[in-house]
């Protein structure tokens, strides 16, 4: 525990720790805690004990602050639940200072040398109100540990599924993809070197049309512009015989008819 004396003039100088109450753990406790001090540079070159008053009004034996300006918590405090403490600083040449009195405290326990009475019903009760809350704490941590657990376990079992879907899909991907490769290589081996095109029923060979495959006439041997075509005759051979007429000699054919 750090403690900081510091020095105030005020009308006269006085030496305040802080903090200057204490804290200093369980009764009867013995080296448990050490009290470290931080002294003034006034302070230097002096001897520093540690004055101790009990409550009852008892003094404990002053003590020496070591090399290192600090002192074990010993039951000189311990063994009193409250009192007051202080600092005296001393060169041996006349000089001679001290802190303002600071208190300290501790906190009590239950009996441990068997000559105590045994706690009350009420002291009892607390203690078994504090055990059983821990136990119900301990119980709750160890359920929420399950919970978890459990829960990670779900997650993992989501990933797995996860990741068997992937790797379905993946394997589906990859058929497709031999699919298309195995039709890429149907259709490059129909295409010709040469590059003519293909019949389109599959069977290999040129596409060659005629006027009558796409449904067209022929060309009539003296083609008129903005005159209309008209068949002659019908060869033998189902090909067609065309010229044109314009539409005033239409009109005159069709009126004299």
């Amino acid at each position: 525990m750090q403690i900081k004396i510091t020095s105030l003039t005020l009308g006269g100088t006085e030496f305040t720790a802080q903090p200057a109450r204490l804290h200093l753990g369980a009764q009867n406790a013995e080296g448990v805690d050490r009290l470290v001090f931080q002294l003034p540079v006034e302070w230097a070159g002096c001897t520093v004990t540690l004055h101790i008053r009990h409550s009852d009004g008892t003094f404990a034996t002053p003590i020496v602050l070591d090399a290192a300006h600090s002192v074990p918590v010993g039951r000189g405090f311990t063994g009193w639940p409250t009192g007051q403490w202080m600092l005296a600083a001393a060169d041996g040449g006349g000089y001679a200072a001290y802190t303002r009195p600071g208190r300290y405290d501790v906190y009590g326990i239950l009996p441990t040398d068997g000559t105590e009475e045994e706690p009350s019903p009420s002291v009892y009760e607390q203690f078994i109100a504090q055990v059983t809350e821990q136990a119900n704490a301990a119980v709750q941590a160890a359920q929420n540990s399950a919970t978890s657990e459990a829960n990670a376990g779900q997650q993992a079992q989501a990933a797995a599924a996860a990741a068997e879907r992937a790797a379905l899909n993946g394997s589906r991907s990859a058929t497709a993809a031999s699919r298309a490769e195995s039709a890429a290589l149907r259709a490059e081996a129909f295409a010709p070197e040469d590059g003519t095109v293909l019949s389109v029923n599959g069977k290999g060979g040129a596409v060659v049309l005629d006027a009558q495959d796409v449904g067209a006439l022929p060309a009539p041997t003296a083609p008129q512009a903005g005159a209309l075509l008209r068949v002659l005759s019908i060869r033998g051979d189902g090909s067609l015989v065309v010229d044109t007429v314009t539409l005033t000699a239409l009109k005159t054919l069709l009126e004299a008819t």
